[in-house]
């Protein structure tokens, strides 16, 4: 005991740097309690005060003056410091301590203590701060351990240093040295050091039960007129380290000999300590470490179904009696404060989370809710199924103006969402069609021109899952055709028409029905061929096949000599329908008809403009018309390089019938935007357009898309998504 003192104010300064490490800090705690204790019975508000402050890059105050005014709760207070880490800079802590401690303004006019103890030489300057705090009226005392500067703590010290300077080369021998420096801080505080009779502490604690929530132990007794006994029980982190936020203490008499700590967490270690308390000071304690017993948890915890924005798990119950279930679950990596949780009922051996990321792996936690406590989570790791695109996609060409698209489709997918258009231009079309579909006409196409189509499988939610895309290029169909002239009495000479796209020609010809048929093939670029050696008056019938890559086609001729057939003209030529600059005009077909000539003539400037069409088409669009101008458009039939009769009907387009007006969004969402607007009286339809992005960007492989969409009129004001 430190005997006769009336009134001190006494700080550590406590090095906190990582070369100490958390062990080591631990027998640094044990040293400061050790001097704290002499104190004991002498701590209050107008007695003994202590505060403490730990220092690395930065001084922190672990408690002031005016904190703990018992000298249990200083002692518990210095067991309970949390090791802080970092460099060492003692000059900084020292002029901490003499600004916030032992500021002339604030302190008290009685002794004053500092007791430094550090582990190594400080990165920073410390005479000035010492001296500082010394002229102060502060008894500086420098405890040293193993790299500590020897002459950096005389430096520090009060003078003589011999008295106020100590050095030990292990943290294990620290506790050595309380006999010599209690008795000379007890000193510079005003009192008279006395040594008491040494009582044993108690000893020998052992746990003799434990449940889920309780710890049942016993101890044997302390020596000496012990008063009571303080029993502290406090939950361990994962890492060994007392959770000093849980800390709960309970005093009970000096005759009982066992505890049971209660309401405690299941599965969960403990420190637990016995601590002798007598009349006028806190005697030495003992402590162990047990764990309480887990609760039984769900088994089995297991994967049903895996879906692409779902995951459908199950278990089997625990033996136990549950209350509910708490599920948490989110991404891998996700942090524990951003987890989604849910709520079960004792009965729930099954669930399905939805509304989860496609191709994401997933922790699923499942803690079982006891009456007083949970057990520990079964944790489940599943994966969504990732998006897929269609596969096969293929690209056929069924006319001049269509193609077929042909794709594999995916399983999950709702619908397939088909975006297509000229690959250098703006205009793009889009369909969607059903999630069982596997083939889509394109129709309208332009011969000659390449085209992009993507294919966009559509999932839950209108999730677009990754593209497939194809390019193609329809060439334009020419039409073969074979002339058979005699030019002597044993010869013909034969003329066809350059097929770009043929990979070349083979001539067949006979004299008639049953005779031998004889054979010639021709490379691409050739366009005619003359045969001799044939017989004088004689019919020869001739056959042209034009080989394309996977097709052939023929094309006949005879030296029969007949008369020519006239070659009919078009009738029904008539307007078909007009919408502002573009009419579609139509006419019944001539038959054998091979292709159509239309021209074009501007009345007003003179201009004219010629289009040639296949024979099996008898519409045709005239498109970027003049409104108000009058047209002549002329259709003549073509059989090879004969030409029909010419028929011409007159047109002029007329404005548009009316305008739509109050054109306005009214509502959006991620996926979707509805727009409104104003009818137009007796308007069939509405062709809606729209384009994502403002500008077009320059050097880009795609251009920006733009979106064709028909929309029937109804009454009122039309809508669509």
């Amino acid at each position: 005991r430190c005997n006769n003192v009336q009134a001190a104010d006494i700080v550590f300064l406590i090095d906190g740097s990582s070369s100490i490490g958390r062990a080591n800090f631990l027998q640094v705690k044990g040293f400061m309690a050790g001097i704290v204790k002499p104190f004991a019975s002498s701590v209050s508000e107008s007695g003994i005060r202590f505060g403490v402050v730990q220092y690395s890059d930065t001084s922190r105050v672990e408690f002031t003056f005016n904190t703990h005014l018992t000298g249990t709760d200083v002692v518990n207070a210095v067991e309970n410091i949390n090791y802080k880490g970092g460099n060492t800079r003692t000059g900084a802590g020292l002029k901490y301590v003499s600004d916030n401690f032992f500021n002339p303004a604030s302190t008290r006019d009685v002794p004053k203590v500092t007791i430094l103890i550090t582990d190594g030489k400080s990165q920073d300057q410390v005479q000035e701060p010492a001296q500082k705090l010394r002229s102060q009226g502060v008894n500086v005392f420098a405890v040293g351990i193993k790299s500590a500067d020897r002459n950096e703590l005389a430096q520090v010290s009060s003078k003589p240093s011999s008295d106020f300077t100590s050095f030990v080369g292990d943290f294990k021998l620290l506790n050595t040295l309380l006999p010599l420096v209690s008795p000379q801080v007890c000193s510079a505080a005003g009192g008279v050091y006395a040594s008491d009779e040494a009582f044993s502490g108690p000893s020998n604690l052992q746990f003799t039960g434990q449940t889920t929530d309780s710890l049942r132990f016993r101890w044997s007794p302390a020596g000496g007129p012990v008063s009571g006994y303080a029993i502290q029980y406090v939950p361990l982190s994962g890492l060994g380290q007392p959770i000093t936020a849980k800390l709960r203490q309970e005093t009970v008499l000096a005759s009982q000999r066992t505890f049971t700590a209660r309401e405690l967490s299941s599965g969960t270690d403990y420190l637990v300590t016995v601590i002798a308390q007598y009349p006028n000071s806190v005697g030495e304690s003992v402590s162990a470490k047990q764990r309480t017993r887990s609760l039984p948890g769900v088994s089995s915890l297991r994967l049903v179904q895996a879906g692409f924005f779902s995951l459908s798990i199950e278990w089997d119950q625990p033996s136990s009696s549950v209350q509910g279930y708490r599920l948490t679950y989110g991404p891998r990596g996700q942090p524990a404060t951003q987890l989604l949780e849910q709520s079960l009922s004792a009965d729930a051996i099954s669930i399905t989370l939805e509304s989860l990321q496609p191709d994401t792996e997933y922790v699923i936690n499942l803690y079982p809710l006891f009456s007083r406590n949970g057990a520990s989570p079964s944790v489940l790791n599943a994966r969504t199924l990732s998006l897929e695109a269609v596969q096969q996609l293929t690209v056929e060409t069924v006319s001049e103006g269509s193609i077929r698209v042909k794709w594999r489709r995916v399983s999950g997918a709702r619908a397939y969402r088909l975006v297509w258009g000229p690959f250098t231009g703006r205009s793009v079309e889009t369909v969607e069609v059903a999630g069982d579909t596997e083939l889509y006409t394109l129709s309208s196409l332009q011969p000659d021109t390449e085209y992009i189509v993507t294919i966009i499988p559509l999932y839950e939610g209108n999730t677009e899952g990754p593209r497939a895309t194809a390019r193609f290029n329809i060439e334009r169909q020419e039409q073969q055709v074979l002339r058979a002239a005699t030019t002597g009495p044993s010869s013909i000479r034969l003329n066809w028409r350059l097929i770009r796209a043929a990979r070349g020609y083979r001539l067949e010809w006979r004299e008639s029905e049953g005779s031998p048929l004889q054979s010639l093939s021709f490379p691409q670029s050739s366009t005619s061929y003359e045969l001799t050696g044939l017989r004088p008056n004689t019919e020869y019938i001739f056959q042209l096949y034009t080989l394309y890559e996977g097709r052939e086609e023929a094309t006949p001729v005879s030296t029969e000599n007949r008369e020519e057939q006239p070659i009919g003209s078009v009738s029904n030529l008539r307007v078909v329908e007009s919408l502002g600059s573009t009419v579609r005009i139509g006419w019944t077909g001539v038959a054998g008809a091979t292709q159509y000539r239309i021209v074009i003539l501007n009345t007003e400037d003179g201009t004219e403009a010629i289009k040639i069409i296949p024979g099996n088409q008898t519409t045709l669009d005239l498109r970027d018309l003049t409104v108000g101008v009058s047209y002549g458009v002329s259709v003549t039939a073509l059989v090879g390089v004969s030409e029909g009769e010419t028929i011409t009907v007159y047109i002029k387009p007329e404005p548009a019938a009316g305008r739509v007006t109050d054109l306005r969004v009214t509502n959006v969402n991620s996926r979707r935007i509805r727009i409104t607007w104003q009818g137009v009286t007796r308007a069939t339809g509405y062709r809606v357009i729209w384009r994502q992005g403002n500008r077009i960007q320059p050097q880009t492989d795609h251009p920006i898309i733009m979106q064709k969409l028909s929309v029937r009129a109804s009454r009122g004001q039309p809508t669509a998504p």
